[in-house]
């Protein structure tokens, strides 16, 4: 048979794109599956035949391009002389294996594309995550990947996600949520990086996302700090909310400035109401940060907190967590995003939150009660600069924490009841 192609090179085969059929001529071709399996051909013409019959000899790497050339001009030669050659025999049987490896080949192909999706790689990097970051700090991460990212990005392919990509989604995220943008913007960070570590992308494939998102003016969470009246009103709320755990609850964030997730998830464990104490382990039992900074951290229990923890242990003695779930809460304990939705179902949307309460103490108690700053700091756990700080902290404020809090609550009830505030003298 005339040669009608130019031979192929061994360079050209390894190279071949899925979907490719390359000749290398004397009826040789290499044919190139949709997913990327690598088969040998041959076509032979029998005596007395009008047309040539196709013949699956190998597959490559298995077969080198010199093996089929050489297993080619076998299957000719017997075809030429009537000889029932074992290629020509074993046709079917190998073009049958052929249809197994394709179906193979493509099932790799497919675990592989769904290994490398933006949804399994996130979904490692959250699980890697998991055991480092704090309950609430997993929780965001997730809402916002699950909710914004996944459903936008979630089948793209990491090994070749580009800037462009993720753009779009940045961007109309920027323009409903600005603050959740940035943070996806972060997730969707390391997530490539993870990507990276896991051999799916080169090393210098990171995405260019730094000035992706429209600059835009960021803001404290909520809170009210420079009107007595209104906070009087706050509270007055609270006092008035129909739902008995949720004050409770928020009654507790207000009168110890702890953060909303560490209130909702008080444990009974926890709470010493005869001591008036509330000591808070650094980490959850199963490793993860409790505290914001990992340590364990007691705070002071005014009357008026106890007052509110005596109604719930009358609720909830017995139990685990100190404020039981409300109805369709998945929860074990009350959901903290509970008391933020009371605040704004009662009219505070966009002016004061459960975690403005931690504001609102270190800007009032130190403008109208004159609390020495580094009270104020030790009673919010911002932690020290360093653990010679931290220990010197803890010792010296433990007793005027406990003064000044029983100061703050009556200060409180002073504004929920509209009363004049005598301000205590400034401490220096």
């Amino acid at each position: 048979m005339p040669r009608l192609a130019k031979p192929l090179t061994e360079l050209e085969v390894r190279k071949a794109k899925p979907g490719s059929r390359l000749p290398d001529g004397n009826g040789l071709y290499l044919l190139v599956s949709s997913a990327g399996l690598k088969t040998w051909t041959v076509r032979y013409t029998l005596p007395g035949a009008k047309t040539a019959t196709p013949a699956t000899i190998g597959h490559y790497p298995a077969m080198s391009l010199a093996e089929a050339r050489v297993r080619a001009f076998e299957v000719q030669r017997d075809a030429k002389q009537g000889k029932a050659t074992a290629g020509i025999r074993k046709a079917q049987q190998v073009n049958t294996e052929t249809a197994t490896a394709e179906q193979e080949a493509q099932a790799r192909a497919k675990a592989e594309q769904e290994h490398a999706t933006f949804r399994a790689v996130s979904g490692r990097w959250l699980a890697e995550k998991r055991s480092t970051w704090a309950h609430e700090t997993h929780r965001k991460a997730r809402l916002v990947v699950d909710s914004y990212l996944i459903p936008k990005l979630g089948d793209a392919d990491m090994r070749t996600l580009e800037t462009k990509d993720v753009r779009p989604v940045l961007l109309e995220m920027a323009a409903s949520t600005p603050q959740l943008a940035r943070k996806a913007r972060q997730y969707v960070g390391s997530i490539v990086e993870q990507a990276i570590n896991e051999g799916l992308r080169p090393d210098e494939s990171a995405l260019r996302l730094a000035r992706v998102i429209p600059s835009f003016r960021s803001g404290h969470m909520p809170a009210v700090t420079d009107d007595d009246s209104r906070l009087g009103e706050v509270m007055r709320a609270i006092d008035a909310h129909g739902n008995r755990v949720v004050r409770a609850a928020l009654i507790l964030a207000a009168l110890t400035a702890m953060r909303s997730g560490v209130v909702a998830s008080a444990r009974w464990s926890e709470v010493d109401l005869d001591a008036a104490e509330w000591r808070i382990p650094g980490r959850n039992p199963d490793g993860t940060n409790r505290m914001k900074t990992g340590q364990d951290f007691t705070t002071s229990l005014p009357a008026q907190a106890v007052a509110a923890l005596r109604e719930m242990y009358a609720r909830s003695a017995g139990e685990e967590y100190v404020f039981p779930p409300q109805a369709r809460q998945k929860t074990p304990h009350l959901s903290r995003d509970s008391l933020s939705k009371a605040l704004r179902d009662m009219g505070f949307q966009g002016e004061h939150t459960t975690h403005g309460f931690r504001a609102t103490l270190r800007t009032l108690g130190r403008e109208r009660l004159g609390i020495d700053v580094d009270v104020l700091e030790a009673q919010l756990a911002h932690a020290p600069k360093d653990e010679v700080e931290a220990a010197y902290a803890r010792v010296k404020f433990r007793e005027k924490r406990r003064e000044v809090m029983q100061a703050w609550a009556d200060y409180l009830d002073e504004l929920r009841a509209g009363t004049k505030v005598v301000p205590l003298r400034r401490q220096a």
